[in-house]
């Protein structure tokens, strides 16, 4: 299969903090899937979210583009932070065909939000765009969609029990986050005081 057929990776979220699990999810769907390359997109505000995020879209921007530091297969995208807010997929996804005309597309999830994608802005638009690809989530099973049920591969990629919410409240209470996200960002959340850590 040469390159120009195989399909772009598109993984969007939070990233508040991006951490291992979000590497190990990545780098196995980008294995299994045979694709070209993967590309974190983190949201300027969730719209399924409550509240705002806790870092400001251009920390969580950095901490992204430190993950994907030294890693060819992994880029990062700062498409919605020029998109108005909160920031719906389906938007996204209108600028990403526009980028990347004639290409397949491939969006992430985990079961966790697939279950969601009923609710998310548009969401039959969307599926008509991209194909997604579901990986398990501790304590959530791929659920079964209506119709019209998008096109979707579920991942073989291993469960990681790791949430930016703990890593959150471990900063909070001073402990440490090292095992949890890559060397990079626990050194850039150290030296500037993110997360209340101290």
């Amino acid at each position: 299969m040469g390159d120009e057929e195989k399909a772009l990776g598109f993984f969007g979220g939070s990233f508040d903090p991006p951490h291992l699990g979000h590497l190990i999810l990545a780098r196995d769907a980008f294995d299994e899937l045979l694709l070209e390359k993967i590309f974190l997109v983190p949201a300027r505000q969730s719209p399924l979210r409550s509240g705002s995020h806790a870092m400001a879209f251009e920390e969580r921007l950095a901490m992204c583009r430190l993950l994907a530091q030294g890693r060819d297969w992994l880029e990062v995208l700062d498409i919605e932070g020029a998109l108005p807010s909160p920031s719906y997929t389906v938007n996204t996804v209108r600028r990403l065909a526009e980028a990347f005309p004639g290409r397949k597309l491939v969006w992430l999830v985990g079961a966790d939000q697939w279950e969601k994608l009923p609710k998310w802005k548009d969401w039959e638009i969307l599926a008509t765009l991209v194909s997604f690809a579901v990986a398990a989530r501790p304590g959530h099973k791929v659920a079964k969609l209506p119709r019209p049920r998008p096109e979707f591969t579920v991942l073989k990629a291993r469960e990681v029990d790791i949430s930016s919410t703990e890593i959150r409240e471990k900063l909070a209470a001073g402990r440490s986050v090292e095992h949890l996200v890559p060397r990079e960002i626990a050194e850039y959340i150290d030296r500037r005081r993110l997360y209340g850590h101290h």
